[in-house]
């Protein structure tokens, strides 16, 4: 097995188990992670439909393109890591910053998506650069509070604004892949995985700090 396909094979294998205990957390009471648990199971789709795209099961105007998953990706990630980092500020002046920075970066994300010719088989590298940057901005933010807070969601931060600085580079420098060699393409793309990988683990940390943190708020109920 070679170093790419271990990568993909363990990439597939978090995103599935992320997904499934992100989930089972929401039912637990875990109401916070309900937007990364979206995230997660939009993922899995669009892993699924370029998987269908890849091996010619499913064609979009007759051509083997998955830009329209990806305009899916960027926005299911730019809404979901948004609205988390938006609902867990307690203070209003920065809840009205980060309206206004999510509002601007998403309106200049579809004028960007409405010059393209042919929205369906087009990438859109500016995508990413607009919808990134407000996630890697506010979670920024969130970071610097979690500095002087107890309490909140460290690991999560940590997570989305590694990914998202990953996404917008690799989204910008798609166009100078042109080319090249299929190995340089795939290691690329092993790369984007391990950084994937990594935002994973760090998922899974928060939601078992989240439960021990939950039994031992129970325990010292019933030892009152």
């Amino acid at each position: 097995m070679s170093f790419s396909d271990f990568i993909a094979d363990l990439y597939y294998l978090l995103l599935i188990l992320t997904t499934i205990v992100f989930s089972v957390s929401i039912v637990y009471g875990a109401r916070k992670f309900l937007p990364i648990t979206i995230c997660l199971i939009i993922g899995i789709l669009c892993e699924f439909f370029t998987y269908l795209i890849r091996e010619h099961h499913l064609l979009i105007m007759g051509e083997q393109n998955n830009a329209i998953v990806g305009h899916v990706y960027k926005w299911t990630s730019f809404l979901t890591f948004g609205f988390f980092l938006y609902s867990v500020q307690k203070s209003k002046a920065t809840k009205r910053y980060f309206v206004y920075l999510f509002s601007t970066c998403a309106v200049i994300g579809i004028f960007s998506q409405s010059r393209l010719k042919h929205y369906w088989l087009e990438n859109d590298p500016w995508l990413a650069f607009s919808l990134m940057s407000a996630i890697i901005i506010a979670s920024m933010v969130y970071f610097i509070q979690l500095l002087k807070a107890r309490d909140g969601y460290p690991y999560i931060t940590t997570g989305i604004f590694l990914v998202s600085g990953s996404f917008l580079i690799s989204s910008a420098v798609n166009g100078t892949y042109v080319g090249v060699d299929l190995e340089v393409w795939f290691f690329r793309e092993s790369i984007n995985r391990v950084v994937l990988i990594i935002m994973y683990v760090m998922f899974l940390l928060e939601s078992y700090l989240y439960f021990k943190e939950n039994d031992v708020m129970k325990l010292q109920r019933l030892q009152q």
